[in-house]
């Protein structure tokens, strides 16, 4: 019955979907043409030839949106990949439409209809993804729509989907119980264990189980092969869940490669248009900032010049993307060669080496302004790890696995460990943790929130020193 449920909801989420374009559609001529809100048409139209467009819109976009997944029905697709989804076949509509506009027989269509209209069907689908996510997440939270689930596996992983599944209940899904080896383990507060492996495929028809989780830890002996082919005689859904709990990931995943399912483990988040999009914010900010500030960062280099001997600016080597070296720009703010006896050595509170001039803009971050270059030139970017010297991370890798996941991005201006206290000598694990959070959970938008509570707390670090 749930199923069935589910394919008409489906069917009327398409309806709804077309209608959505068509009123897109429909107002974007509206605001062209009669609203007076746009500036008048420069030549003649015929208004009452564009609602017939439709009868090619809408077949285009229903293809559009059945070929990007988003009437898969999967619940745990998240609102920024849906968001994302619908905005590629927005895009993908209008380049259409307009390439015909262009060079087609639709030449006498406003290229500025078209324009308002992909902005209006995209502001109506996700407004109507966003109410409808409401909506069901409500009735799901009241056992509507609920999905019945086993979990195979009494070790930490099965253990850890139950408790996941169990925090988000807006998802659907009511699991009857495990299977495993024995109950031990299992908390009290756990579903109840409902049998060994062996009992699977009756546990599954008896209980009407409608979602098997595959979710075996390493050490166990089950043959998941076997278990499979036992559910193969079953109409259950089936999720496999690797073991990976303890290993560091970023970006992970599962890709399609020619058929065979790939899991991937370790990847950028900068790919694609997340890389087009993060390169743009940094060239805008670095060079709004180069030019806006230019008189103070001129000010700043002449009295780096005037408070004591030596050059202006302090060139030091760092470590990028993939690991690559480059030189990172700073206002000088030690004693010329401050380094020449001790080597490279973290920077103390109450440095010595400090310049009277130097400790001020170590302590108000100003002393990091020349980076703005190195952003612009492609080196760094606004947002992420702080690029540290060579001679550290010989030291820091070896101590700390994972350490050298970090450069799988650009190195940072600013970054999520800095905005909550990670600068200066501080603990490199922590800093890690942080690093290793951003890399996890990296959007445009959480680059604009650390840039917001840099601005913020920039001026008032203990540890910049």
């Amino acid at each position: 019955m749930l199923r069935k449920h589910s394919e008409v909801l489906r069917g009327l989420l398409a309806l709804a979907d077309l209608a959505l374009v068509s009123a897109a559609w429909l107002g974007a001529i509206w605001l062209r043409f009669e609203s007076g809100w746009l500036p008048d048409p420069t030549h003649a139209y015929d208004v009452a030839q564009y609602p017939w467009l439709l009868l090619g819109i809408l077949p285009i976009w229903h293809i559009l949106l059945r070929w990007r997944g988003l009437y898969d029905g999967h619940r745990v697709h998240s609102l920024a990949s849906e968001t994302r989804r619908l905005f590629e076949v927005c895009v993908l509509g209008t380049v259409f439409l307009a390439t015909l506009t262009f060079f087609g027989q639709l030449a006498w269509v406003s290229r500025l209809t078209v324009t308002v209209f992909s902005g209006l069907a995209l502001a109506g689908l996700v407004s109507s993804r966003l109410a409808l996510r409401a909506l069901l997440r409500g009735l799901r939270r009241r056992g509507r729509f609920v999905q019945s689930v086993l979990i195979v596996g009494t070790g930490t992983l099965a253990r850890e989907i139950h408790a996941r599944l169990a925090r988000h209940p807006e998802l659907g899904f009511r699991v009857r119980g495990f299977l495993g080896p024995s109950p031990a383990g299992l908390g009290g507060d756990s579903a109840p264990w409902l049998g060994t492996y062996e009992n699977l495929h009756n546990v599954v028809l008896s209980e009407d189980i409608e979602q098997v989780v595959l979710a075996l830890d390493r050490s166990d002996p089950a043959n998941p092969l076997k278990l499979l082919r036992e559910l193969h005689d079953t109409t259950a859904a089936v999720r496999f869940v690797p073991d990976l709990l303890g290993i560091d990931t970023v970006q992970g995943g599962i890709e399609d490669f020619d058929g065979l399912p790939m899991i991937r483990l370790i990847e950028s988040p900068l790919v694609g248009w997340n890389a087009v999009l993060k390169r743009a914010l940094d060239v805008v900010g670095a060079g709004a900032a180069l030019v806006v500030g230019a008189p103070i960062f001129a000010a700043l280099a002449v009295a780096v010049k005037l408070s004591s001997p030596g050059p202006v600016f302090y060139r030091q080597e760092r470590m990028g993307l993939d690991g690559r070296l480059f030189s990172m720009w700073k206002f000088r703010t030690m004693v010329q060669d401050a380094e020449r006896e001790t080597g490279a050595v973290w920077a103390v509170a109450n440095d010595a080496r400090r310049t009277p001039l130097g400790a001020f803009l170590r302590r108000t971050n100003l002393d990091e302004i020349p980076q703005f270059w190195n952003v612009l030139v492609g080196e760094m970017s606004l947002v992420g790890p702080r690029p540290e010297r060579p001679e550290f991370i010989r030291e820091f890798r070896a101590g700390l696995p994972g350490y050298m996941l970090r450069h799988k991005v650009k190195g940072g201006l600013t970054g999520w460990a800095q905005v909550n206290g990670c600068r200066g000598n501080t603990s490199i694990e922590k800093r890690l943790e942080y690093d290793m959070a951003y890399l996890r959970r990296w959007s445009l938008g959480f680059d604009v929130r650390i840039l917001l509570l840099t601005v913020v707390r920039s001026f008032n670090d203990p540890n910049a020193y």
